[in-house]
């Protein structure tokens, strides 16, 4: 018996071919086009979810240390503010979880502070709290003074990507207000350059001699204008030009003081 060798074969032709492998590439661009596109709307969400919790810290941090506080400060160090604030020695030196015992004398309550035989009857004379910008963060500094001369210095960053940071000294007897400058991290949450920030004159634009190709530049708080607050330039070619309909993202806070013979 003879086999035969003719049969049929199927398969696409060339045309065919070359039409299926375009529309398969068209449909993987898309794929990783939505899939990029993803990635960026994620990290910019997780950017601005972090930069609002940066935002809320720092304000519930000055609120409840003005609210606890016997008196205010403003001075300055580099042209940078810095917020003191003096408040009772709530806690035990030996052990930060042991609250202090509060006496009540003449209608007043005090806080003498800690005392205990495992560490040498040291007590804490004094605590005072810093609050100020170090780069594009914003530091709290708390300084505790203990009765044998030495002092325990804790500071913590509590918010990133700072542009200015400004304190009212009006009126540091009854309330302390504050505003603080934040980067407009949501749109450019990372950036090829340096973030920088001030105030220039005029205050439409920052000096070209200032950075480099590549940076940021943020009009501060203290500008004179306040159309020109907060605005975003990008320096490219060696000059600086406005980032349209972009501004950072400024935060302010009026905390009342407690009354401070009260505490005394």
């Amino acid at each position: 018996m003879r086999i035969s060798s003719k049969g049929r074969h199927l398969a696409f032709t060339l045309a065919e071919m070359m039409v299926s492998v375009g529309c398969g590439a068209l449909i993987l661009a898309a794929v990783v086009a939505a899939g990029v596109s993803l990635q960026r709307s994620y990290a910019a969400v997780e950017s601005y979810s972090n930069i609002e919790g940066d935002q809320l810290r720092v304000l519930d941090y000055i609120a409840m240390d003005c609210r606890r506080a016997t008196s205010a400060a403003v001075t300055t160090v580099s042209n940078i503010p810095v917020l003191t604030l003096t408040v009772p020695v709530y806690y035990d030196p030996c052990n930060s979880n042991v609250p202090v015992t509060p006496v009540l004398s003449n209608g007043a309550i005090t806080y003498k502070g800690g005392s205990n035989t495992d560490c040498a009857n040291i007590t804490i004379t004094s605590v005072t709290i810093n609050y100020t910008q170090s780069g594009s963060n914003f530091t709290r500094e708390v300084i505790s003074q203990k009765s044998d001369g030495t002092t325990s210095d804790v500071t913590t960053a509590i918010a990133r990507n700072v542009s200015t940071f400004t304190v009212s000294d009006t009126d540091l007897t009854n309330w302390v207000s504050c505003s603080i400058m934040f980067f407009p991290t949501f749109l450019h949450n990372a950036g090829t350059g340096t973030w920088r920030s001030g105030l220039n004159n005029p205050d439409t634009a920052p000096d070209n001699s200032v950075g480099s190709n590549g940076d940021w530049y943020v009009i501060n708080t203290t500008a004179s204008s306040a159309a020109t607050i907060g605005n975003v330039y990008f320096k490219s070619g060696g000059a600086y030009s406005l980032v349209q309909n972009e501004k950072a993202t400024t935060v302010a806070c009026r905390t009342f003081l407690r009354n401070a013979v009260a505490r005394n």
